[in-house]
């Protein structure tokens, strides 16, 4: 009785050391392992970039260069056919919107969204749909050339196809910063950590 004991005792014992051994190691290797880098949540450009006069259009008249200034600018370019892409999109501009405005930020930063598909969307209509999304969302579209003008300078691609058999859009999907002054500061993409990116942005403003 008293070797089986002992043989318990021992293998109890050897079975503590390997688990105590195991911890250590993880721990170690937990501290010796480099962390991954986090993320920005803004990709904030190392030249930013001016952009050229541009005229479209708004509920409000002309929407230009000029409407630009003395206010940062959040732009997103789709149109109001999109199935899922552009609601998805407009649904996290509105978070950032709502997240900005309990900052009392919202009075110093402009969110539009362009749309690529005059032919299809009025001003009236886009103005109407984006209000679904948030209030203060203004509603653009214009001439392919000046969507062209303002969506080159953004680095936005977009190819509308429209023919009798079948009507396709293409546009790229991020969001473009623009700074009071006119000027393309940054971008981002529609899947963001909302404070991370707010926090990011506020230190940018400050």
């Amino acid at each position: 009785m008293l070797a089986l004991s002992c043989q318990r005792v021992n293998r109890s014992a050897v079975v503590f050391l390997f688990l105590s051994l195991g911890v250590v190691l993880g721990l170690t290797l937990a501290l010796l392992s480099p962390k991954p880098e986090e993320q920005q949540a803004i990709e904030w450009l190392d030249n930013p970039r001016s952009l050229a006069n541009f005229s479209l259009e708004s509920e409000a008249g002309v929407y230009n260069k000029q409407s630009l200034n003395g206010r940062w600018t959040i732009v997103l370019f789709g149109y109001l056919n999109c199935p899922d892409i552009c609601p998805t999109s407009l649904s996290r501009l509105a978070a950032l919107a709502a997240s900005l405005a309990k900052k009392t930020i919202d009075k110093k930063v402009d969110f539009v969204f362009v749309s690529v598909d005059p032919r299809r969307d009025s001003v009236a209509e886009v103005s109407l749909y984006v209000q679904y999304f948030y209030s203060s969302i203004r509603a653009v579209t214009g001439t392919e050339e000046q969507l062209t003008l303002l969506a080159s300078g953004l680095g936005i691609q977009f190819k509308v196809s429209p023919s009798s058999d079948n009507y396709s859009v293409a546009h790229s999907i991020s969001f473009s910063i623009i700074d009071p002054d006119g000027v393309f500061r940054g971008r981002f993409s529609p899947v963001f950590d909302l404070p991370a990116l707010v926090t990011n942005f506020l230190a940018k403003l400050s």
